[in-house]
């Protein structure tokens, strides 16, 4: 690959013409990861009174970088406006928070555009409209609840996770949506919700909601793995991660005691979890004799899995990450100094995601440029809406293991696509985590849902042969493997693009396939220390991993964003790529929020303690000097909103599945597997008008590649 600059960007959705109307986080995410692929992005900045307290606004650079500035302040800008709307083919808005003027203005657009709106909950169930901002959404749904310490209360991350979320869940269904007018025209509405995409994050707590089991709080340790945490050097802090037995007698050896991993009290995984608190002790006194650094070489050196809790100022300095460029400092045309914002999170074959050069100035795109952009006609104006799944007949191969590139897979499922999952003759490691269902993980099933299994010896002549027939066949190829997992077996990208010319292959990974950490392993928990995610949701002084598995399942999202941008533009190329996601790319991509916030006036939403759990509140709400744990949570809401605050409630995962916004999503849905046993599984995050995303049969045993099999997949034994 080559270094990111302006010159060698891909263009994946070049010829796309974007308005970005909406005041969400949200909206401004999804405009920049469309910008990043090649599409042109009209900025639509209202005056400065009619901004409101929004954070888009307040992290300008961050969001006009790379975008054309189009000031509307009067009548005839709005006017202006709609004419430019005309022009292009998504809208970008957040009917629950915009000027009504803007709300107005999008009900013009035309039935064959694509819409895409950003609220808090969606245009449907008994929530809709209610105009919450993240940390609230986050309590209502239940990823506050999953975050914090044992001993403490829920915590709202400070990183505007499920803006995050639904911003590049957005931008995925607009691929989509395109990809469905070019197939049989018509435009989309298309509803995003912030509360959909955060029912979607707990795919690893909710299993144990439905296997009987009440999830709780583990602050930055493992609900089923120990020693797993973070600890404090003489200079910092960093992550250890021990998964199994031989990394735990490595650990002991390393500590000069090796006598410890023999000691019934810790011998199995099941007897560490018990005495866990011991164990912490344990290793954080050996941790605590050196500074970061030497720690970390030592673990390294020892093969246990760990990693530096970075702080987001030091970032920059990481080595990885300065290597793929995800620190920049660039002109601010606005303010006349520099701006720093995150770097390109695409890196393909072809080139890489287009660079911002600056930030503009409010109002720079020019009349000539609007004028000849009103004069051009956008397809689809008068079509009704497409109906017909984008990806049906495109077959997909997964070789995935956990969360990443399984999420990216089971999502493309439900637009149409075919999904073979390929594991080894022995299975995925997920299918025998609890709780099971029968003899089958619940949290396997949720995470593979629509898939056909195929167990496939890679390392075998006769595996490689069906591997190969299966890639002559294929249109995408995910994988997140160790990166060079693939080539040591043959199958790198010059094999790969010889055997399909025209195959997407997909590798996302912790630190990426061009990386300055080859060799380190890439747990979710390793990649949120080593972003600065968890120093930027630092509770009470001590680094604070997010409950959900934010770098693994945003990771899995910026692959499925990033694939159906390279399948557009390969109907235009002919020619396939390789795509390289770094889960900690996104990782530190997502603080960027906070990179000028002032940390020490930053304040976190007060969790007020009632007599039946949880408030959230206001961020700059005082909560001493009531007796909250007095009041029912309704109380505490009614009285906070009598004061002109804004609280919600801190659902736990069973009020969550429970509440009726969940069902009139569709979020949680019962389907029965081959066998009769009933599976929950996720509803789609990405809602249409026309398009109807389908959720899939649960998934069952794996198939053997036997003559029948490969009969069925219409390729050779």
């Amino acid at each position: 690959m080559t270094e990111p600059n302006p010159a060698n960007a891909t263009n994946f959705l070049s010829g796309i013409s974007v308005v970005e109307i909406g005041s969400r986080i949200s909206a401004g995410l999804c405009g920049s990861l469309l910008a990043d692929a090649g599409a042109s992005v009209y900025l639509i900045e209202p005056p400065e009174d009619q901004q409101g307290s929004s954070a888009k606004w307040a992290n300008r650079a961050l969001h006009a970088a790379g975008k054309h500035s189009v000031a509307v302040d009067t009548e005839a800008d709005r006017d202006r406006l709609t004419a430019i709307i005309g022009a292009c083919d998504v809208v970008l808005l957040s009917s629950d928070v915009d000027p009504d003027w803007a709300v107005e203005i999008a009900k013009t657009v035309a039935p064959g555009k694509i819409l895409c709106d950003f609220t808090a909950f969606g245009h449907s169930g008994p929530l809709a409209g209610q105009a919450f901002d993240d940390a609230m959404v986050q309590s209502i749904c239940g990823v506050a609840h999953t975050t914090g310490f044992a001993d403490g209360p829920p915590v709202a991350l400070q990183v505007p996770l499920l803006e995050y979320s639904t911003g590049t869940y957005g931008a995925a269904a607009i691929v989509a949506a395109l990809a469905a007018r070019d197939r049989s025209g018509g435009g989309q509405r298309i509803d995003m919700a912030l509360y959909d995409s955060g029912v979607n994050s707990l795919a690893t707590f909710l299993p144990a909601h439905f296997g009987g089991k009440v999830p709780m709080r583990v602050g930055n340790q493992h609900a089923m793995c120990a020693p797993w945490n973070a600890y404090q050097a003489s200079d910092g802090w960093l992550l250890l991660c021990s998964a199994s037995n031989p990394p735990w007698r490595r650990l002991c050896n390393l500590m000069g005691q090796p006598d410890l991993a023999d000691d019934p009290t810790f011998v199995d995984l099941s007897d560490r979890m018990e005495n866990r608190d011991e164990l912490n002790r344990i290793v954080q006194g050996w941790v605590g004799q050196y500074d970061v650094t030497t720690a970390t070489k030592l673990l390294m050196s020892a093969d246990v899995a760990c990693g530096p809790i970075l702080r987001m100022e030091d970032a920059e300095s990481d080595p990885n990450l300065k290597l793929r460029g995800m620190i920049r400092d660039i002109p601010d045309r606005a303010s006349g100094g520099t701006a720093r914002i995150p770097g390109s999170l695409l890196r393909a074959h072809s080139g890489h995601g287009r660079l911002a050069e600056y930030v503009p100035r409010r109002g720079d795109t020019g009349a000539a440029e609007l004028e000849a952009l009103v004069g051009t006609v956008a397809a689809g104006n008068d079509t009704p809406d497409a109906n017909e799944l984008p990806l049906e007949g495109l077959r997909v191969l997964e070789i995935g293991q956990y969360t990443t590139a399984p999420l990216t897979s089971r999502h493309l499922a439900t637009l149409g696509a075919e999904v073979i999952k390929i594991e080894p003759r022995e299975g995925d490691a997920a299918r025998s985590w609890l709780p099971h269902n029968g003899d089958l993980s619940i949290f396997f099933v949720m995470s593979n849902s629509g898939k056909t299994s195929l167990a496939l010896d890679l390392k075998s002549e006769e595996g490689r042969k069906i591997f190969i027939d299966l890639l002559v066949s294929a249109d995408v190829l995910l994988e997140n493997l160790k990166p060079g997992s693939l080539d040591r077996l043959g199958f790198g990208w010059p094999q790969l693009s010889e055997i399909n010319p025209r195959l997407i292959y997909c590798a996302i990974s912790g630190f990426g396939a061009e990386s300055a950490y080859h060799e380190r392993p890439a747990f979710d928990t390793v990649v949120q220390a080593m972003a600065g995610l968890m120093h930027a949701n630092s509770f009470e002084g001590t680094p604070l991993k997010s409950g959900v598995s934010a770098g693994d399942f945003m990771g899995g999202q910026v692959g499925l964003f990033f694939v159906l941008a390279a399948l557009r533009h390969r109907e235009r190329t002919d020619k396939g790529d390789f795509i390289d996601v770094s889960m900690q790319d996104v990782a530190v991509w997502m603080t960027g929020h906070l990179w000028h916030q002032d940390r020490a006036e930053s304040r976190r939403n007060p969790m007020l303690k009632c007599a039946d759990g949880y408030v959230c509140a206001e961020r700059d709400f005082d909560a001493t000097g009531r007796e909250w744990a007095t009041m029912a949570r309704d109380e505490a809401i009614a009285l906070l909103s009598r004061e002109g605050y804004m609280a919600a409630p801190v659902r736990t995962l069973a009020e969550m599945v429970e509440h009726p916004q969940t069902e009139a999503r569709g979020l949680l849905q019962w389907h029965a597997s081959a066998d009769g046993l009933q599976w929950p599984l996720l509803g789609s995050p990405m809602t249409f008008s026309g398009l109807r995303p389908f959720i899939g049969n649960p998934i069952g045993k794996s198939s053997v590649a036997d003559a029948s099999m490969l009969a069925r997949l219409g390729i050779g034994a």
